[in-house]
């Protein structure tokens, strides 16, 4: 039986086998050569995904470096450097069977161990996400070099919605298994077995990733090379694109700008997403104030959700009624909309017993947001002044992503937060990191807000184990309404990362969100 998408994947009786051509046929019309320039709004603190957590490092590395599998429009897992796989009846193994004649980018012929030190040494040592969603995997067994097998504690319901994220991608053993994986210097001058090979970074300027001659995949890629250009303003962004500067904005276009690029001859504007993103406020449970219930009540109350969507979105978003934005399959549609009431904000605050100063002010916290993400920026304006009108003053500290995340997740350096969790399409993955007492690491993409439930905690590890996707629906939903009256995470909005690309190049963005972002079968159209 064929083994079918994450959302929809089901255990049969007997083993799920699936098998799939490497590769797709060459288009008779695309042409070879070209040159593809992605802006970047900032350089990436490394180009090693598996230490990283942030898309500027996914975008880049993910040309460079595979995963076991990827995905189609549809998030249906395609293969990569797996090329069939097979699941057991509970649930506890899956069994990969992997390409062959690949090798990585200097010579070296990539085999099943190199999965398994990625899978059994370096990530569960340095990658936060090992340490939250594969807990449970035992053993990670090589029966000879072109096979590889995960075996788990316990029945594991969404690790092929996890395998293509750019995080695990597979690393070469060779490189990285002698010395301290952290100061390699692979690290920022990566191998890997991709469609591209790095060939330079400048900082501050450009990245440039040129055709891998070799690549085991016969005909492909297509384009000579890929060039990432960091240009931090998100205008700045869009005006190389009109002037044919760069070949693509990537998920940085300003709302209120995508109707103008839509319309302009030449420019695609796109937004497909199954991470089910929200824009939240995350208090930090640590912080004075924020640990009582009728506080956090309060600044959800205050927020003015509709003002953020109109003024911010320009139509390109919906108001948040909870941790999983409404794109998701496993939103609950029952939550209600949270309208904004200032008096029973300002109520609420009376009773946890913080009244006005003699300026009106109750209390201060400072609020924390990356400066270069314009939709971050206004969202902070807008509670600064919605949160006013309750007596509670706003410092807002805006910096680079690095800084805000270091800020954010290792020091806990922050009152108040704005920050975007993408919580799909598995809501398991995000939840386990952000939302449980496991992902309380002090590590990028982690349990920032310092949450502690053990019902929501029980709730998240079973979610992971089921696998009947109805079962597991149920349970995400109830997850849902226990994180809506604890409030860890405030949800506000949902936004659209847009992308805008120009229409000389094909095949640019085939992918289900811009997370998978990945241009090996992408061309230029030169006449």
């Amino acid at each position: 039986m064929w083994v079918q998408g994450l959302l929809t994947l089901v255990i049969a009786s007997l083993v799920a086998v699936v098998a799939v051509p490497t590769s797709a046929a060459q288009s008779p019309v695309a042409q070879r050569g070209g040159t593809l320039v992605v802006t970047l709004d900032a350089d990436p603190p490394t180009l090693n995904p598996a230490l990283s957590v942030v898309n500027q490092t996914f975008w880049t590395a993910d040309q460079v470096y595979e995963t076991l599998v990827s995905y189609d429009a549809a998030f249906k897992p395609i293969p990569r450097l797996a090329t069939s796989w097979s699941v057991s009846p509970d649930g506890k193994t899956y069994r990969f069977g992997l390409a062959r004649n690949v090798k990585w980018h200097d010579g070296v012929p990539f085999n099943s161990g190199d999965v398994q030190y990625t899978f059994g040494v370096f990530g569960p040592k340095y990658s936060p996400y090992y340490k939250t969603v594969l807990a449970a995997l035992e053993a990670v067994d090589t029966p000879d070099a072109n096979t590889v097998v995960f075996r788990f504690s316990k029945p594991n319901g969404i690790l092929l919605s996890l395998l293509g994220e750019p995080a695990f991608a597979i690393l070469p053993k060779h490189l990285f298994e002698a010395g301290d994986p952290r100061t390699n210097p692979a690290n920022n001058r990566p191998v890997g077995t991709g469609p591209f090979k790095f060939k330079e970074w400048v900082r501050g300027d450009h990245l440039t990733l040129v055709r891998n001659d070799q690549y085991y995949q016969a005909g492909l890629p297509y384009l000579d090379q890929v060039i990432y250009r960091i240009i931090p303003n998100a205008a700045s962004q869009e005006a190389a694109l009109e002037q044919g500067e760069v070949s693509m904005v990537l998920a940085t276009v300003l709302p209120n700008d995508a109707r103008r690029l839509r319309n302009t001859p030449g420019i695609k504007v796109v937004s497909p997403s199954v991470l089910a993103r929200i824009i939240g406020l995350w208090p930090n449970l640590r912080a004075e104030h924020l640990k009582q219930l009728r506080v956090r009540q309060a600044l959800s109350l205050a927020a003015d959700r509709q003002r953020m969507v109109d003024e911010i979105a320009f139509g390109e978003g919906t108001v948040a009624r909870g941790p999983i934005a409404s794109t998701s399959p496993y939103f609950d549609s029952s939550l209600p909309f949270i309208h904004r009431n200032v008096a029973a904000a300002n109520k609420l605050l009376d009773e946890a017993g913080l009244k006005r100063g003699s300026d009106g002010i109750r209390f201060t916290v400072r609020l924390r947001h990356v400066a270069s993400l314009d939709t971050f920026a206004k969202t902070a304006q807008i509670l600064k002044e919605n949160y006013a009108d309750i007596g509670v003053r706003v410092d807002i500290l805006a910096a680079e992503v690095t800084t805000t995340l270091t800020a954010i997740f290792i020091n806990s350096d922050f009152d108040v937060a704005v920050y975007s969790a993408p919580m799909g399409p598995e809501p398991g993955l995000a939840l386990t990191q952000y939302l449980s007492s496991q992902g309380l690491t002090k590590a990028f993409f982690s349990n920032a807000p310092g949450y502690q439930n053990l019902r929501v905690d029980q709730l998240i590890a079973e979610s992971v184990a089921t696998i009947d996707p109805t079962k597991r629906a149920a349970i995400y939903r109830e997850i849902q309404r226990m994180i809506m009256v604890d409030l860890p995470v405030i949800p506000l909005w949902e936004p659209r990362f847009l992308t805008a690309y120009r229409t000389d190049f094909e095949n640019v963005f085939t992918q289900p969100d811009d997370r998978y972002i990945n241009f090996t079968r992408t061309w230029h159209r030169s006449r």
